[in-house]
């Protein structure tokens, strides 16, 4: 018992030692309503205005029911939408149908992936839009979707 105890300190001083270091400058997730992701319905993730300007490190997370019909997951993503937003292809399965994502004894999933390099130069930009851009009008089982920056 004690045994399982002391692992258990070390594992949580391990996290918080490695937490103190991370260069991650945001991460949040938003919830997606349970009738569905419809196509047009834009997320808006707002940064603080502390971030500072320059280039950043994207990744774009997933998370999702075992029920998901794809075996992939195509978005949008813009900071400053008057440019070209980039497209981003999320492959949560593998061609055998076998979730990449790690998976929880519920029957949800997550998934992240690397996403475009992200410049910031003004405050204006503070404001990531992602957008799923699949041919169903309707994308059924995303739970949430969100964005995390790191330094570059």
């Amino acid at each position: 018992m004690y045994k399982k105890i002391y692992y258990a300190i070390i594992l949580t001083v391990c996290c918080i030692i490695t937490s103190c270091s991370s260069d991650t400058v945001y991460h949040h997730y938003l919830p997606i309503e349970k009738t569905g992701w419809e196509k047009g319905d834009t997320l808006y993730f707002i940064l603080k205005d502390s971030i500072n300007t320059g280039k950043y490190e994207s990744y774009i997370g997933v998370r999702h029911t075992v029920s998901y019909k794809y075996k992939d997951l195509w978005v949008s993503i813009c900071t400053n939408c008057s440019e070209k937003p980039d497209t981003v292809h999320l492959i949560l399965a593998n061609k055998d149908g076998k979730w990449n994502s790690n998976g929880t004894a519920s029957g949800y999933y997550q998934y992240e992936t690397k996403g475009p390099d992200l410049h910031f130069s003004n405050s204006n930009d503070s404001i990531i839009k992602i957008w799923h851009i699949m041919k169903d009008t309707s994308v059924k089982d995303i739970t949430d979707v969100g964005i995390k920056l790191t330094e570059k």
